[in-house]
């Protein structure tokens, strides 16, 4: 299923920046802007262009390692009921302290979802539990028993529903800032080509602020992958925000087709439909 909202009041912070226009010519695919760090919007940009819906990669995030990094190694060889991982940079991360190790604790690894199990598969880490959605709550409502000590390395912008949530459930948890992320810098021709996008497609919150941050526009139209994100669209103002209502990939790419779909036929309008 996919939502979609419209006529959302533009918030105080969005200014008169917002972009309330977006203009194809007939028959013409409108232009999706990729928004993931350098070298992250590959499999997304396939997806896309196999299904003839042009795209610009046009980075608005990178990452830096956060203050408790240096710490990871060092508990990852302690003793721990679960280690959840919620995003696949934190999936990374943690296989990159995790291939240091001459010995490591005894851990069960929990994943947020398939795209963040799959890098961690990817490096040799098994995945003990996903949720049947994939989102935080989700993992949170389902992570099985007995409670225990659970280890988070997260992103430093992470909101707390994890470490919450699961403290409610009655789990020791022990959140560590593993990495961060700060808006890209673009040059001119990236700021350019920027003027060509009509959908931006959002995986972060951070993501959605380094476009506006670079393009000094709201954008008017956002495909998102998932809640969190299209939450942080309305609140900026963004006019049409798409998105799943299960988080990942194919979903993301459905709500992209779904946002050009509704681009072109606004675009076309009431009088090219064929009558009888």
């Amino acid at each position: 299923m996919i939502s979609f909202q419209v006529s959302v009041p533009v918030s105080n912070h969005a200014r008169s920046g917002v972009c309330l226009t977006c203009q194809l010519s007939s028959g013409e695919w409108p232009i999706v802007g990729l928004t993931r760090e350098l070298g992250k919007n590959d499999k997304l940009a396939k997806l896309l262009r196999d299904r003839g819906i042009p795209c610009k990669e046009l980075p608005c995030i990178e990452f830096v390692d956060g203050d408790d990094r240096p710490l990871l190694a060092g508990l990852l060889r302690g003793e721990w009921d679960w280690v959840v991982v919620t995003s696949p940079e934190a999936a990374l991360v943690l296989s990159e302290e995790w291939f240091k190790l001459d010995s490591f604790g005894q851990w069960k690894v929990a994943s947020v979802g398939k795209a963040t199990a799959d890098m961690l598969r990817d490096k040799g880490i098994s995945v003990s539990f996903t949720p049947s959605r994939a989102t935080a709550e989700d993992l949170c409502k389902e992570l099985p028993g007995p409670v225990g000590k659970v280890l988070f390395p997260a992103s430093k912008l992470a909101s707390d529903t994890v470490f919450d949530h699961l403290s409610e459930r009655g789990f020791s948890v022990t959140r560590i800032n593993t990495y961060s992320t700060q808006p890209a810098q673009w040059d001119q021709e990236q700021k350019k080509s920027s003027e060509a996008v009509d959908i931006v497609a959002v995986g972060s919150p951070s993501a959605l602020k380094g476009w506006i941050a670079q393009t000094g526009r709201v954008p008017h139209t956002t495909a998102c992958i998932g809640g969190t994100s299209a939450k942080a669209s309305k609140n900026e103002g963004v006019k049409g925000v798409f998105f799943p209502e299960n988080p990942g990939v194919d979903g993301w790419v459905k709500s992209v087709e779904d946002a050009c779909e509704h681009l072109r036929a606004r675009q076309e309008g009431p009088s090219s439909k064929k009558t009888d």
